[in-house]
């Protein structure tokens, strides 16, 4: 039977004007029962609970009604409803902290803020460390206005070992300063959280900008590192910068290609960096050129390339690695005169550093461009001397001659297709620094005679032809010469180049060069005769030479040749392996290859690219079982490495035909 609601409630009012409540109170909870979103009633009911003393249900019938409220967002009534229940009870520190948030939400942070006050003074006044710094973090979130409060919340969220939570919370505080211009505060809570979190890329470059925006790069080095630079120019020079300055000049050259990457404009600041460390840092004005030097050949810009190499060795004469590149960007760039330069001041810093082979290499070169130049002659001559070699000046006047004759290697022509020319007036004349060279008169096939005495005057009529080197650009031999040159013998059709490295066999009398059939292919028995003399070693230095000057043939001779001696069979047959690669020549490669496999490696990082290259070189000539066992060999000693794991699964797969 449905409830007479309008009976029950004047009955209700009857009993109350009796002052009969507990009677009052059983009709309203009939109603409550009966509707029990009829929040009159039930608010009414509350009242009548608190006037009978029954303080417990009064609460939560109060409580009840203003969760409803909160939840439909009617704060203002949810807050009368809390503050009649602290009126019952005074320390319900749960209503207080409803007050609170209501009023946070409203807007009345004053009142928020004093309700949390209020609980965290109880917490506190009874021991409550813990409860009391929940109240404390309550606090920081109420205001963001309020840094103090805020930077105390995070302060014990720190305490409270809720790291991440106060890592964000400071970070939050330092964007806030920051836009108020509070700048050392802002700083000081970001060194918070990268106490926090070590590894905070955005707060390590947020604080090492910072300290290089006031000049402070050492500064700067606590918070810096190579992930926290990201491409950020500014960031990345101060590295490189902090690097050279402590000597760890091999850590900021692999950071200079980034930068550069990142900002090409940068190039002038990194040369100015490196030339003012250079007394603190030697190796530093070099890494920055070099590094320059390598940015304008990604982009082909070969002209500051070697402008940039030659405005430092200007400075810095002498230095050899300079100078090597100084010769590779000149020959990539076609810069002829530029490299003869090159040439010859790398002449000169190997004869200054007891190089005499690779001295001796680019001084024949360079006589045999200009064989009238006395300077290029005294540079052959003293490599020759360092070398030991029994009678250089009569070795210089056999290649003169033409009896040992050698040829300009010149990178700017193909000499395949340039006929030799003869020579054919003797008559001209070279003065020399010293007395004339002498040809040993019982030589045969002696092309030169000694020059006239210095008393004796010189011949009155100008040559119709002099010696040339093969180069066709060399100059043409000035008259007044020194040495005069007999005619050559008839030219021929083709030019027949003489290796370089059978210059080798003067040395300490050194047997004659091996035929060329068997160069190609060295005997084992051979490489490890006890009656060969063992000049391997110059051989690998010759042919580390030549190809750093880009003369493949004369350094695939010289790689044979040290190849044949067991400590230097890996390096050289790796090399020759990679170069018939490179050249399309499989069969070729995978011979050398795999003779380099035989030897022990120069290293273990080595011995694997080597094994890499031999599996890629077998599987891309279609010998897929035999590469697939040198991948599984590869992959036993150096597990998952490079893409080895898929090429191997790829040529299982073609193997058993699937």
């Amino acid at each position: 039977m449905a409830l007479d609601r309008d009976n029950t409630l004047k009955k209700a009012e009857k009993l109350l004007r009796q002052g009969r409540l507990d009677g009052a109170i059983a009709e309203y909870v009939k109603l409550a029962e009966d509707q029990p979103r009829d929040w009159n009633t039930a608010n009414a009911l509350g009242d009548l609970y608190a006037r009978a003393g029954q303080t417990d249900l009064a609460i939560g019938q109060y409580s009840r009604i203003a969760e409803h409220f909160m939840s439909d967002g009617f704060y203002p009534k949810a807050a009368a409803l809390y503050k009649k229940i602290l009126k019952i009870n005074k320390d319900d520190e749960a209503t207080q902290l409803q007050l609170a948030e209501i009023s946070a939400l409203q807007g009345l942070l004053a009142d928020a803020k004093s309700h949390l006050n209020a609980v965290a003074a109880k917490r506190k006044a009874r021991g409550d460390r813990r409860g009391e710094a929940e109240i404390i973090v309550r606090l920081g979130g109420v205001d963001p206005a309020d840094f103090d409060a805020r930077l105390a919340a995070a302060e014990v969220l720190e305490q409270m070992g809720e790291e991440d939570d106060a890592a964000d919370r400071y970070k939050a505080l330092y964007a806030d300063l920051l836009e108020k211009e509070r700048t050392v505060e802002a700083l000081t809570a970001l060194r918070s959280v990268v106490r926090l979190r070590p590894f905070d890329a955005e707060a390590r470059a947020a604080l090492a900008k910072s300290a290089i925006a006031s000049g402070d790069i050492a500064g700067a080095r606590e918070f810096l590192d190579r992930d926290t630079a990201g491409n950020d120019p500014n960031l990345l020079m101060a590295l490189v910068d902090l690097d050279l300055r402590v000597g760890a000049v091999e850590s900021a050259r692999q950071l200079m290609p980034s930068l550069l990457r990142a900002d090409y404009g940068a190039r002038y600041r990194l040369l100015d960096l490196g030339e003012s460390l250079g007394v603190s840092s030697p190796d530093a004005p070099f890494a920055c050129v070099d590094a320059v030097v390598d940015a304008a050949i990604e982009t082909s810009d070969f002209q500051e390339a070697a402008t940039t190499l030659q405005n430092f060795v200007g400075r810095v004469p002498g230095q050899i690695t300079a100078l090597l590149k100084l010769v590779e960007v000149c020959v990539d760039g076609g810069f002829e005169s530029a490299m003869y330069e090159a040439q010859v001041m790398l002449t000169d810093a190997y004869l200054e550093a007891g190089q005499a082979s690779e001295a001796r290499v680019i001084a024949e070169d360079l006589v045999a461009r200009e064989p009238w130049e006395a300077a290029h002659i005294d540079r052959f001559r003293r490599a020759l001397v360092m070398l030991r070699v029994p009678d250089p000046d009569h070795e210089i006047a056999e290649r003169l001659s033409g009896q040992a004759p050698f040829m300009a290697t010149d990178p700017f022509i193909d000499l395949s297709e340039t006929p030799a020319e003869s020579v054919s007036d003797p008559s001209s004349e070279m003065p020399s620094d010293g007395a004339a060279l002498e040809a040993d008169a019982d030589s045969p096939g002696s092309s030169y005679e000694a020059a006239p005495a210095a008393d004796e005057a010189p011949a009155e009529t100008e040559p119709e032809s002099v010696y040339k080197a093969v180069d066709p650009m060399a100059a043409p031999v000035p008259t007044g010469a020194a040495i005069a040159f007999k005619p050559a013998a008839p030219a021929k059709t083709e030019v027949e180049e003489i290796d370089l490295t059978g210059a080798l066999s003067t040395l300490d009398d050194a047997p004659e060069p091996r035929d060329t059939e068997l160069a190609d292919s060295p005997s084992e028995d051979e490489a490890s005769s006890a009656d060969v003399p063992d000049f391997s070693a110059q051989h690998m230095t010759l042919a580390r030479t030549y190809l750093e000057m880009g003369m493949m043939e004369q350094a695939e001779a010289a790689l044979r040749t040290a190849a044949q001696a067991p400590r230097l069979r890996f390096e050289a047959a790796a090399i020759l392996g990679r170069m018939m690669r490179s050249r399309g020549d499989n069969p070729q490669a995978l011979e050398w290859l795999e003779r380099a496999s035989e030897a022990p490696p120069t290293s273990v990082e080595e011995g694997r690219e080597l094994m890499y290259d031999f599996g890629v070189a077998l599987d891309e000539s279609g010998e897929t079982a035999r590469a697939l066992a040198v991948f599984l060999e590869l992959q036993s000693d150096a597990g998952d490495y490079r893409d080895v794991p898929e090429r191997i699964d790829r040529l299982a797969r073609v193997q058993s035909g699937g």
